[in-house]
């Protein structure tokens, strides 16, 4: 690829999974499709791996940067943002935090009741 010419998209070669909404997952798959999630970021909470992420899609597109170059700044991004997929539903994790603060409750509860 010769320096400056501009790529149409690009798949990547490992989609970047990341958390949307209430524990449903989607899945980045091509450049374009990096960019147009970061384009739609709010602009409240964008900050400094938000910017990197963004001018990496750019460089990447422009041929100045690998594409996995840019995958791996998104992945930063997603990380810092704290919305990489990390394979455990959120929902089912809170459910389950839930049930064990009432099994603690009802132990300290029942240990209370013992006679000593």
């Amino acid at each position: 690829m010769r320096e400056g010419s501009i790529r149409s998209d690009i798949e990547l070669r490992a989609p970047v999974a990341i958390a949307v909404g209430a524990g449903f997952k989607r899945e980045i798959t091509s450049l374009t499709a990096m960019q147009n999630f970061l384009k739609e970021w709010p602009p409240a909470a964008r900050d400094a791996s938000y910017v990197t992420a963004l001018r990496s899609c750019e460089a990447a597109r422009g041929g100045e940067i690998d594409l996995d170059k840019a995958r791996q700044a998104f992945l930063m991004f997603a990380k810092k943002a704290r919305i990489e997929w990390t394979g455990a539903d959120p929902v089912a994790v809170l459910r389950e935090a839930k049930i064990r603060r009432s099994r603690a409750r009802e132990s300290r509860a029942q240990n209370r009741h013992v006679p000593g």
